[in-house]
Parts: C-alpha cells; structure tokens; sequence
C-alpha cells in the first residue's frame, strides 16, 4: 500500500475514532443528566401524590380510582400505593416501548435507569402506606437519539471538511515526495535529474541526498565520456587541425566500400594545397590559426550544403592534403565549386599556397587504395595543369539536368502514390547468434527493377520526396509486421529530412498509435550524426516514440556520441557502433580500449551496443570481451571486399 494511502486510512481512522469517541461521551454525559432531572422528578411528583392521598378517605377504592386518573392523564410506567404493613392498595404498571425511530442498541446502551420516587402517605398522625412513583422514560430515550443523530451528522459533516483540507494539506505537504518518486523513477531511466529542497525537514534531507547522488552521477558519466573522448583524440585525429588523421579515414573509407551502398552517388574529394611557398615552415601558432581558418572553410560550407548529402566526414591526409567522404550526394559540382571557392578564399594573399581539387565517385569494384589512387592521379593532373577549378570525374558531371530531375520526381511520386516499396531485412544478432531484430532498409520499385535506398536517396532529397518515401516505407513495413504475424523486430533508418518534417513525424505517430501491436515490433534509428545536429528535435521524437512503447536506435555511432545533449536521458536502447571502428578490430589495440570503454559507459546508460562492419563471424570471445551485444550479420556475405 502507497504512503498516500495509508495517511488517508490514518485520517479516516482517526475521524471515525473522533465521532466515536465525541458520540460516547455525549451519550455518557447526557444519560447521567436524564437520569438525574427523571430521579427528581419522581420525587416531586410522588410527594404531590402522596400529599393529595393523605388528605382524602383512605378508602380502598377511593384510592384506587383517584391513583388510577392519575396515572392515565400523567407519563408514568408505574404508581403503586402500599400500606405499612406491605399489602398493594393500588398498582398501575405500563410496558415502556421504544421510539420506532430510536434504535434498540442505543436504549441498551444508553437508555437512563432512574430510580423511583417514593414518599409517604399518612392517616391523622399515624403512617399509612407508602407510594412509589417511576416516570416513563420512552420520551426522554427519543429526545437523546435524536440529539445523538444531530451530533453524529454534525460530526459527519465536520469530519467531511476536516478530511479534504487534511487531504489538500497532505498533498501541498507530500508533493515534493512525488518529486523524489519521480527522481527515483528517472534514476531507473539513467534521468539524473535534481529538485528544488522542499521546507519539510524530513523530505529536504531525502531530496538533499538525491540531488547529491544525481550531481555524483551526471558528473561520474561527463568524466568518463571525456575519458573516452580523448582517448579516440589522440589516436584518431590530428593535433593540428582536430580532423581525423589518415589511419581512421581510411577505416572510414573501408567501412564505406565494404559495407555500405554501392548504388548511390558516394564521393571521395581530396584538397591539397601547394607547399613551395613554404606555407608549412611558418611558425607553428600562425601555421595552426590559418589551418584552422581553412579547416573551418570547409566545415561551414558543409554545413551549408547538408541537405545535399546524408553524412560527411572530413580528415587530414598529409600535411598538405584533406580528404572529405560525401555519402548519396546530389549535385556534386555545386558542391565541389563551393568547397573550392571556400578554401581559395582563406588562401588569397600572394604568398599563400595554391588549392586544388579533385572528386571522384566510389564503385561498386573499388578498394580504398584505388579509390584513394584514382583521386590522386586526377588531383596530380590538376596540378600539373596548374587549373583554377576542380577536376570532378566525368560521370559525376551533368547531374542536375532538368529532364532528369523530371523523370525521378515523376518516378518517386508514382512509388509513393502506388506503395511500390519493399524492405531488405538483415538480422542483427546477439554475441550468442540469437535474433535481436532485422534491420531493414529501404527498397523502391524504379522501372520494374527494387533499387536500394543509395540508387534513389540523392534524387529524393533533392526533390523534396525522401519524408514521404520513408513514411511509405515504414506504412509497408508496419503493414508486414501485421500481416505476417511474427513476433520478430524491425529496425528503419529515417533520414535527417523525415525527422525535421513535421507533417511525416505526425503521420508516424498516428501509425503508431493506430497500430500498437506492430508499434512494440517496430524500432526507429537516426544517424549518429542527425541527432548531435538537431539534439532538440531528436529528443521529441525519443520522448514520443518511448510514450508509444517504439525502440529508438541510433546508427553510425562513436564519432560524436559524447557531444549528445544529456544521453542518458533520450531514453535509447540501443546503438550500433560505426563500421570505422570495427573493419580493422581484430588488431587494433587503440580501438579495442575505446570500443570497451564506450559499451561500459552505454551500459550504464541501459544501452544496448551492437557492431556495424564485422567481416568476421567467430569473433565471440572477443566481443564479449569488449562489452559489445551483438552484430549487423549481412556484413558476412561480403568480407571479400575488405581484402585489399
């Protein structure tokens, strides 16, 4: 039983007892005055009696007719006249009955026991007889219970009052201990949040010792995502520039070719500026400032340019060299002309190196050496050449034609308007083999053939379609879920438009509501990325879909976990780490301490951590070891391509 309800049977009691208590007193105390006011009035009224009857002829008869009047026109229950001797001269008794009214219990209890009045009567100057005279107390028992009846309502009444200001006075009392309930309960959820110290000693030192375990515990997890933060710092980035160094964007640029879409428009771009200017010996401070300038060139035009790409990472070659990865990119020379022109204007005075560029498109057939080689040789002919714009591969050239853009915007709208969509289900599984849950991706029928989401991604951003593609899709794979009756999970992956869209994210939380069933099978994944960007949005859409009983994952993970506003909070069950930090797992010292130290610091959290870009399957023992739960299997069918 709550506390709450255990003060409100405490108040209940104690009312009930007052009533009790206030009703036997009153019965108590009155009964005692009754039977005194009745005891003297069979004095007095046997003494008039007995007055009268000396007075007149003590005739037998006489007697009794004059006692006999008497009693009838009086309330008596009994009169009787004796001689001295002891005979009965006149005897007039009357069965006292209760009120209909007056309950039995109530006379037992308290009903008066009045004595009789007796007095004596006298002939000449000698004793006659005596008479007794005893009221009829049936009145004075009615009388009571109905002033007892007044009292209990009254009290009733009262003891109603006093229970709901006792009750309000309780809640206004109680109410910051709903607050530590509520503090307890956030706790369970890794929800380290702290209240306001109530004025109620006892509860202000319960609230005082909550607040201090949830600052102890915020700031324990902030330490050790620092912890984890500089330790991926110093063997991933580059001190100078803060960008990836060469080692981890090659992991990336593995990840990409052996795991990821090879149907999208994926672009590998190479900046290099010239060193004969000697731009590379200046002193370090004015070296790190300009560099920094550039670094920041080129991050404020990828930002700029976001929604023409799904995800971008950028790092620092060589000295002179900074390599950018842009995933299902549309428009590639609009981009690339910005890029250029961004990093020619920080490199504009005379004696400031010159910058070149080069772009090509990731094939199904590349490794990273010959993709990274293929950009080099055009990044050498553009230097050779000494050219003042980007050497962009022929086939990413011409993408934006008019006639193209009308033949994909009329091809999507007709997949959407017709649910030409299907879903490629991939199981994820546990370090034991056992079902997790089947992450699908998304598939669109495009002339007769299933293309998947890298074919058609770029075009549907761009035209403004990919929400309602992802809706589509997620309508499809919620009407699987119900019509295959199974009770597998299945994980999507939505977009960084679907989830700024807010018609799309209204028209899934109506799905969800309508379909609670499929909506316990269902699991929605952001990009790692798409989160840190947009934390507000990311965690309403967290906070809804929990309400609705919806797993919430997030994809891509480990670049920038620790720079997600209050994570523990959002309410995720899972994450998959990125297929960089795993392509090269079995002998990477660097990255097992950092892969150990983030699934600790997630499984605090209650986060789940499964791996993305597992080329092997008897790596058991080794994920165990590190703490990981579990991989993304279909990487299985294609670990060929890691070989390089």
């Amino acid at each position: 039983m709550s506390i709450i309800k255990e003060l409100w049977l405490a108040i209940v009691v104690t009312i009930l007892l007052a009533i009790a208590g206030s009703v036997t007193i009153h019965g108590v105390t009155t009964k005692k005055y009754v039977e005194e006011q009745l005891y003297a009035k069979n004095l007095d009224n046997a003494s008039m009696l007995a007055l009268t009857l000396s007075g007149l002829e003590k005739d037998p008869v006489s007697l009794d007719l004059f006692i006999m009047s008497q009693f009838d026109i009086g309330h008596y229950a009994s009169i009787s006249l004796r001689t001295s001797e002891g005979e009965v001269v006149s005897e007039h008794n009357v069965e006292v009955k209760l009120d209909e009214d007056t309950p039995k219990w109530f006379a037992k209890y308290f009903g008066p026991e009045v004595a009789p009045g007796v007095a004596q009567v006298s002939e000449g100057w000698g004793q006659y007889g005596t008479v007794y005279v005893e009221s009829d107390t049936s009145f004075s028992i009615a009388s009571m219970w109905q002033a007892t009846y007044r009292l209990i309502l009254g009290l009733s009444v009262v003891g109603l009052f006093a229970g709901i200001v006792g009750g309000w006075l309780m809640k206004l009392i109680l109410k910051p201990l709903d607050g530590v309930v509520h503090q307890a309960q956030s706790f369970q959820k890794m929800k380290f949040i702290k209240l306001a110290e109530p004025r109620t000693l006892e509860l202000k030192r319960v609230v005082k010792a909550m607040n201090f375990l949830a600052n102890q515990s915020r700031k324990i997890m902030e330490e050790e995502n620092a912890r984890l933060d500089i330790m991926r710092y110093k063997t991933q980035f580059d001190d100078e520039t803060d960008l990836a160094n060469r080692e981890y964007f090659i992991s990336i640029l593995k990840g990409q070719i052996a795991f990821r879409d090879t149907q999208g428009i994926n672009c590998l771009f190479i900046i290099r500026f010239t060193e004969d200017e000697g731009f590379l010996r200046t002193p370090y401070p004015e070296r790190r400032a300009r560099l920094t300038q550039f670094v920041e060139a080129i991050n404020d035009t990828l930002d700029l340019y976001h929604h023409h790409f799904s995800d971008s990472r950028v790092a620092r070659m060589q000295k002179n060299e900074f390599a950018m990865l842009l995933t299902e990119t549309h428009d590639v020379c609009t981009v690339t002309m910005a890029l250029h022109e961004a990093c020619k204007n920080v490199f504009c005075n005379e004696n400031d190196p010159r910058v070149y560029q080069a772009v090509v498109k990731l094939r199904p057939d590349d490794s990273f050496s010959s993709a990274l080689m293929r950009t080099d040789e055009m990044l050498d002919e553009a230097q050779e050449q000494d050219t003042q714009i980007p050497n962009i591969e022929e086939v990413l050239l011409n993408t934006t034609e008019e006639d193209e853009a009308q033949k994909w915007q009329m091809m999507l709208s007709d997949a959407i308007e017709n649910c030409d969509v299907e879903t490629f289900n991939y199981p994820v599984l546990n370090v034991n083999r056992d079902l997790v849950h089947y992450q699908s991706w998304a598939g669109v029928t495009l002339d007769g053939e299933l293309r998947q989401s890298g074919y058609y991604t770029h075009w549907a951003r761009y035209l403004g379609l990919l929400p309602k593609l992802e809706l589509t899709t997620i309508n499809y794979l919620i009407d699987y879920i119900n019509n295959k009756n199974t009770n597998a999970k299945y994980a999507f992956l939505c977009s960084e438009q679907f989830m700024l869209d807010s018609e799309s994210i209204a028209q899934l939380y109506y799905l969800i509501g309508h379909n609670e069933k499929a909506a316990n099978q269902l699991c929605i994944e952001v990009r790692e990325s798409t989160a840190t960007r947009f934390p507000e949005e990311f965690e309403q859409l967290c906070t809804t879909l929990k309400a609705k009983h919806v797993e919430v994952g997030l994809k891509r993970v480990g670049e920038s976990f620790s720079q997600l506003l209050n994570v523990q909070e959002l309410g995720l069950d899972y994450v998959k780490i990125d297929s960089a930090f795993m392509s090269d797992i079995d002998f990477n010292p660097a990255n097992h301490a950092f892969i150990r130290g983030f699934c600790t610091l997630a499984h605090t959290f209650g986060i789940r951590v499964y791996a993305d870009g597992v080329k092997k399957a008897d790596n058991k023992e080794l994920f165990t070891e590190l703490g990981i739960d579990g991989v993304v299997s279909h990487m299985e069918v294609i670990e060929h391509l890691l070989d390089d």
